[in-house]
């Protein structure tokens, strides 16, 4: 068995991967939008069809992890996430990107469950709140990956790019698996693994008010990797390159966010956080977008100023949001931890397929700079579902 500390570091290294691997495309995605020739309302609703997949993996994974172990599904999962970028990453046609991205979308929720489950494993083992600080570790995976893809951007084809990065990256990923395997979720360990799939749809829980406030809390980090090289390189006409490092100073600041949090749980209440937390998020979001939408494009210079101040900020008020409504829902529910995130992933995913479509449509009725409005007033939202954390 692996060592309290051992344990963790190789944690940090599969959250790490994970980010760094499935965001290494966001950047280049006004390349991905060129490739397949279509309108910006038709490639949110692409990115939406996703949902297909992310729902099938929720429904199942769960129970598999419990099982089959975590090992047997984090490798499935990852090879099947990896390959698929590759494809999505080459395609010019339509039809083979929604095949490819459902299953990427598979994978992505299939790993996630798998090491959101193994993190709350330590946590159960070691009596040690860790869930949202490797969440800052997956966000520092994909920041990197984001700073790479803006230096490359003009170097090398997006195919070689994320070809070499998926690569890289499942060599990585399949020898820390590897080796972490004695401390790996085994099949069966619990009593409660042994709940059958239809015991679980039969009490199936919506928790509505937790629902409600993880769509308001996730959407914003949704929309910003789906929009934000797209709003600043086509709409504001900045150059390339540049035009990622809004979505890199968000990443940047959600991962200080993510690991200093302790230190705020230490002195304020989680309720009281999350109130203060999603108002300076929204309303900074809200003011930059405006703001740049005032100037135009008239100086490319005061645009990512305004827009790289505007972003940080509502990374840093964002951050924590949502892995602490998981954490919370964990405590609200009596089954294991990956049915828990299966349950309420299903239903946030649902939500924020239903969101994803709105924005993109209002994006080609009216303006992205319109359309991205909608999460930052939807963060505005969050106080009136911070109650989750009383009984968390």
């Amino acid at each position: 068995m692996l060592t309290q500390e051992r344990e963790l570091r190789y944690l940090k290294v599969i959250f790490f991967v994970f980010g760094f691997t499935i965001m290494s495309w966001l950047p280049r995605f006004p390349e991905v939008k060129a490739h397949l020739e279509v309108s910006n309302g038709e490639f949110g609703s692409l990115l939406s069809l996703g949902a297909i997949g992310n729902i099938f993996a929720l429904l199942t994974v769960g129970h598999l992890v419990h099982k089959y172990g975590a090992k047997l599904i984090m490798q499935t999962a990852f090879f099947t996430l990896a390959s698929s970028i590759i494809v999505l990453s080459h395609t010019s046609s339509s039809f083979i990107f929604v095949i490819f991205l459902i299953f990427f979308c598979v994978g992505i929720s299939a790993f996630h469950i798998s090491i959101n489950s193994q993190g709350f494993s330590f946590q159960d083992r070691n009596k040690k709140q860790v869930i949202t600080l490797l969440s800052g570790y997956w966000s520092s995976g994909a920041l990197l990956t984001s700073i790479i893809a803006g230096i490359l951007v003009d170097l090398v084809s997006i195919e070689l790019h994320i070809a070499s990065v998926a690569i890289f990256s499942l060599i990585v990923m399949f020898r820390t698996i590897s080796i972490m395997k004695p401390n790996l979720v085994k099949s069966n360990e619990n009593p409660e693994s042994n709940l059958k799939l239809r015991e679980t749809f039969k009490g199936f829980n919506f928790d509505m008010l937790l629902s409600a406030g993880l769509l308001c809390a996730i959407m914003l980090e949704f929309a910003v990797g789906d929009w934000s090289a797209i709003l600043v390189k086509e709409d504001f006409g900045v150059l390339s390159g540049i035009h990622t490092l809004p979505f890199i100073l968000f990443t940047l600041s959600m991962i200080i966010g993510r690991l200093s949090f302790h230190k705020l749980l230490d002195r304020f209440s989680m309720q009281k956080l999350a109130k203060v937390a999603a108002i300076i998020s929204g309303s900074s979001f809200l003011i930059g977008i405006a703001a740049v939408s005032a100037i135009g494009t008239k100086s490319h210079l005061l645009t990512i100023v305004i827009l790289s101040i505007s972003f940080s900020c509502a990374g840093m008020g964002s951050s924590f949001l949502a892995p602490s409504m998981m954490n919370a829902a964990n405590s609200r529910s009596r089954f294991p931890a990956s049915v828990v995130i299966g349950q309420i992933g299903v239903v946030n995913i649902c939500l924020v397929f239903v969101v994803r479509w709105v924005i993109a449509w209002t994006a080609e009725a009216t303006s992205l700079s319109i359309a991205l409005c909608i999460p930052g007033f939807m963060l505005l939202l969050v106080p009136y579902f911070s109650k989750v954390f009383k009984s968390a």
